[in-house]
């Protein structure tokens, strides 16, 4: 993994961004859930109409990707993709209030089920997930549900203070987290102490960190952490989402195939092979609801991103 150097913010530009964040962070607090869902998605959808370049460029993802079939349908579908992230900020800030593991019904492939979740035979699992729904209750739900201790991996915050009341609720006794950089050891010490593990690989990745890949019928570049670990130990993939069922703190884990995948002895093509699965099982699920992900991300490598410097994130 490449071990990008970010540059640190200076301590009053951290502050000055700490404070309102702190503001927002006790009133929604102290709101019923439903009154901090509507705070935070008008929020959101002003967001929406102030952020010219993340909503236009939402609208083209849509469009690229062949999910909207014009402006119109691409703005309708983006709109709500702000307002979901909106409603996941409620989420993170009254997560210890409102959430219950057992609000969580696992829904798709039957197999996948069995395996992670299947009553005194289940198995610890390689989770590959999407910034999709909310996924920062995805790790203590999962653990909590199969039995099986989660250790998933965090991207250091930009903002430390503000990542410090972020990361409170997501994890728990059950959930760990290791840091990004240098994550593969640690991921297969766990894996090897038989628990879960689980990787967000939706987002663009460095030259030294992912393979291209095909999304939505278009080129990325996919993180293959996971694929190497699958290799290395042979435990299963579960392509996974945690989708919002509605605005009551109740979730779904909708569950892609298992990939199981028996090695050719062509390293280079088995990774690239393994990570196209887990690519196109995560498309199949974000395409069933697609206004739960964050379009406005730069996930591919022909539009709005110059390919000559593709670690570029």
């Amino acid at each position: 993994m490449s071990l990008k150097k970010h540059k640190q913010k200076h301590k009053l530009l951290v502050l000055a961004e700490f404070v309102p964040f702190w503001c927002l962070y006790m009133f929604v607090r102290a709101l019923p859930l439903k009154a901090a869902y509507f705070l935070t998605r008008r929020l959101f959808s002003l967001l929406y109409i102030v952020d010219f370049r993340h909503r236009k460029r939402s609208q083209k993802h849509l469009i690229h990707a062949g999910v909207a079939k014009n402006r119109s349908e691409a703005g309708k579908i983006a709109h709500r993709a702000f307002a979901s992230f909106g409603m996941l900020l409620a989420e993170i800030i009254k997560m210890d209030q409102h959430f219950k593991p057992e609000k969580v019904i696992i829904r798709g492939d039957e197999k996948s089920r069995e395996e992670a979740f299947g009553t005194g035979h289940n198995r610890n699992v390689i989770v590959v997930t999407a910034h999709y729904g909310n996924w920062e209750m995805a790790g203590t739900a999962w653990a909590t549900l199969s039995g099986i201790p989660m250790v998933s991996v965090m991207r250091p915050f930009n903002n430390p203070l503000i990542g410090r009341y972020i990361l409170k609720n997501r994890t728990s006794g059950v959930h760990e987290t290791v840091n990004k950089h240098g994550c593969v050891r640690d991921l297969l010490k766990a894996i090897r102490q038989k628990k879960n593990v689980a990787l967000l690989v939706d987002q663009h990745a460095g030259s030294s960190e992912g393979v291209e890949t095909l999304f939505f019928g278009q080129p990325c570049r996919t993180h293959m952490s996971p694929a190497l670990l699958h290799l290395k130990t042979k435990v299963p993939i579960v392509p996974m989402i945690s989708r919002r069922a509605d605005d009551d703190f109740n979730f779904e884990f909708v569950l892609g195939k298992p990939i199981e995948y028996i090695p050719t002895g062509d390293k280079e093509a088995d990774i690239k092979n393994v990570t196209q699965m887990y690519t196109s099982a995560l498309e199949k699920l974000i395409a069933e609801l697609p206004e739960q992900w964050l379009w406005a991300h730069r996930r591919w490598l022909n539009i709005h991103r110059k390919r000559r410097s593709p670690a570029t994130a």
